[in-house]
């Protein structure tokens, strides 16, 4: 992976050799390994380089008769792209993938897209037709992001990027970040910066001095026909095949490439068929907490065990997570609702000193799959919709959680049975199982200050929702519906940035998801319902297709989702950490003018004389989420400042 920017000029103006130096230098993290750029009297481009392929002959911004290109990402497809390529009379003086990208585009224009199998973003300018192509791939595994300002168009992988320009600063959106809240994620190209914007998944954007940008989106999930197998095990043979074929494509680089284990099924199953693929030893990493509530280390033992892998444990604790809280959410860059992040920021740290670039994780699993809460949420109320006299109505809550140990109490099941029965005639809609998600967090809404005038408007989101759906999504399952949201929402706009992207990135290490092929995807996305969700069994194919060869421990256990310690993290019986003092104090609160500072003190004294053994939901969320916001409001107002490195320029064009 890498870092890309760029300036294009609208008018007559020069782009600034100081601007686009300074950007680059604020993304050295996701590019240590050396910088360039580019510069001409219509564009500049920037570029700090992570080398994994090619190390020596793929330098960027990379330059040919018509193209200049910046890039961000993989296309694992690239040794097949080249040959087709060079059938069609294509010439190449490196061994990159970039090249193919700029070698595709020579030959199919834009519709070189749906080709790649890939992660990645760019930034490609056609010196020919004085066009800027701005693209990003299928579901937003790598971020873009624009910025109009001052006549010109500002491009870059991370917004702090955009510090650096001279005159501008980074404000958040009120509206948007409430939208963030209640989502956990922005609709569309918003994000919760004023003015600022990001490339849509699936889709590029062409830039002219002519003309406004124009948006052209050639992928969306589920737009594309398809069918089910007709038999479970037709189904099994094609996914294992299709998976084990990513793996293969994703194990592709010219450095050694690692696995996370997280102790779930969905990477230990990623480890195994890696172990399957590479034969040689090579090495996993994984998380461990010392509050065993969260810990999940003898599962992540046991399939190391089993795969001979050289392993690497990095224990966490409250007190890492509160000193490193601050660092996180500097490149996440915008509030975060669980401390889940931090652990991975600090173990790509770990993998980082281990001299490791590239790490297989098993992200997304739970979205093609339907592993997450939700699905089984919307099962049981359609259940419950359909079946009003069935004596098996109250007892599927309990299947509900089983990971949840207290939730067996009877006090806590007649309060689920209530909280669900309120959503009985309000979840088939376009927000289907987000419902809840919404309904949950727009307790947030209470401690936004009131001088904002932010109302709770669910049909605002809808409607802003129903602009982003396909035109066959009516036709689809309830539970194909929440996927695709699912997606859009927590996975593409938050757990791809939180815990993907930038967490691993901060530190020069770039994950891939084998589960985001699209190929998966697409022809998983047409099962049955069944054969994904049987009964309330999640992930039914997967652990069907692997439970011979995966330890029973994991695949017969309740899914446990990735969590850390988040309001424990802070407070403390008899006052809050350092962190929270000084972010939550008054002035503070006050000084960002985000939240109602009466509220948030409210919140904090609840907590003061003593921490219950279990937290709520809510009051984890709201503490981490307030706390993040201010300081990612502080870091937005303490603009850093980092000198490049002449010694680590690699590539400098200027025409």
């Amino acid at each position: 992976m890498c870092g890309i920017a760029g300036i294009f000029n609208r008018k007559n103006n020069i782009p600034s050799l100081n601007e686009i130096k300074g950007m680059a230098s604020t993304l050295y993290h996701r590019g240590p390994d050396g910088w360039g750029l580019y510069h001409s009297n219509d564009i500049a481009l920037g570029h700090t380089r992570l080398s994994i392929i090619d190390l020596s002959g793929g330098n960027q911004p990379m330059m040919t008769e018509r193209f200049v290109i910046s890039y961000n990402g993989e296309i694992f497809n690239y040794i097949e792209l080249r040959k087709e390529l060079s059938s069609k009379g294509a010439a190449f003086n490196t061994h990159s993938d970039t090249e193919v990208i700029i070698k595709a585009f020579e030959i199919w224009g834009a519709d070189a897209l749906p080709k790649f199998n890939g992660q990645f973003a760019f930034l490609l300018w056609d010196k020919k037709e004085k066009l800027l192509y701005a693209a990003r791939d299928r579901y937003g595994i790598r971020p873009l992001y624009v910025l109009e300002y001052n006549n010109s168009y500002y491009f870059a992988s991370e917004t702090k990027a955009f510090d650096r320009i001279e005159g501008f600063s980074r404000q958040f959106n009120i509206q948007n970040l409430v939208e963030h809240a209640l989502l956990w994620n922005t609709l569309s190209d918003r994000t919760v910066f004023e003015n600022i914007r990001s490339i849509e998944s699936g889709t590029y954007e062409v830039y002219s001095k002519s003309s406004s940008p124009e948006k052209i989106r050639y992928y969306e999930l589920g737009e594309s026909s398809g069918t089910s197998p007709v038999s479970f095990d037709e189904a099994m043979d094609e996914f294992t095949a299709l998976l084990e074929n990513s793996i293969e494509l994703r194990l592709r680089s010219d450095v050694p490439v690692a696995n996370y284990l997280s102790g779930g099924i969905d990477s230990s199953i990623v480890t195994l068929l890696t172990a399957g693929i590479k034969k040689e030893k090579f090495k996993t990493f994984s998380v461990a907490f010392s509050d065993t509530d969260f810990d999940e280390s003898v599962y992540q033992k046991e399939m190391a065990k089993l795969v001979k892998s050289n392993h690497a444990e990095l224990v966490v604790d409250y007190d890492m997570i509160d000193s490193s809280f601050a660092d996180a959410i500097y490149h996440f860059e915008r509030p975060v609702f669980r401390t889940a992040p931090v652990p991975l920021f600090l173990l790509s740290k770990m993998v980082q000193s281990n001299d490791i670039k590239v790490v297989l994780t098993g992200e997304a699993a739970d979205e093609i799959l339907w592993g997450y809460d939700s699905f089984k949420e919307l099962k049981l109320l359609n259940f419950w919709n359909k079946e009003p006299s069935s004596s098996f109505r109250p007892l599927l809550i309990k299947k509900l959680y089983p990971h949840l140990k207290h939730y067996k109490d009877s006090k806590n099941f007649g309060l689920m049975k209530m909280f669900y029965e309120g959503f009985l005639n309000d979840y088939d809609n376009n927000l289907t199982g987000l419902n809840i998600r919404v309904k949950n967090n727009s307790v947030i809404l209470n401690y936004i200050n009131k001088d904002h005038n932010i109302l709770f408007d669910r049909d605002r989101i809808i409607s802003g929702l129903d602009t982003m759906l396909p035109d066959n999504f009516k036709s689809w399952s309830l539970l194909q519906k929440n996927q695709f949201l699912e997606m859009k929402t927590l996975l593409q706009g938050y757990l791809l940035s939180s815990q993907g992207d930038r967490m691993s990135l901060a530190h020069g290490v770039e994950g891939r998801f084998p589960f985001l092929d699209h190929r998966i995807v697409e022809k998983v996305f047409y099962y049955n319902d069944n054969f994904k969700m049987k009964r309330f069994s999640q992930k039914h194919l997967l652990r069907e297709a692997y439970k011979k060869v995966i330890p029973e421990s994991i695949t017969n256990r309740p899914k446990l989702p990735y969590m850390a310690p988040d309001l424990k993290s802070f407070l403390r019986a008899g006052g809050g950490t350092e962190t929270a003092k000084y972010f939550l104090s008054d002035e503070k609160v006050e000084e960002y003018g985000l939240f109602n500072n009466k509220t948030v003190q409210r919140l904090l004294k609840k907590y003061s004389i003593d921490i219950p053994e279990r937290i709520g939901y809510r009051d984890n969320m709201l503490v981490t989420f307030i706390l993040s916001a201010q300081i990612a409001s502080e870091h937005m107002k303490n603009k850093k400042s980092f000198a490049i490195d002449e010694d680590k320029k690699i590539v400098e064009i200027i025409e």
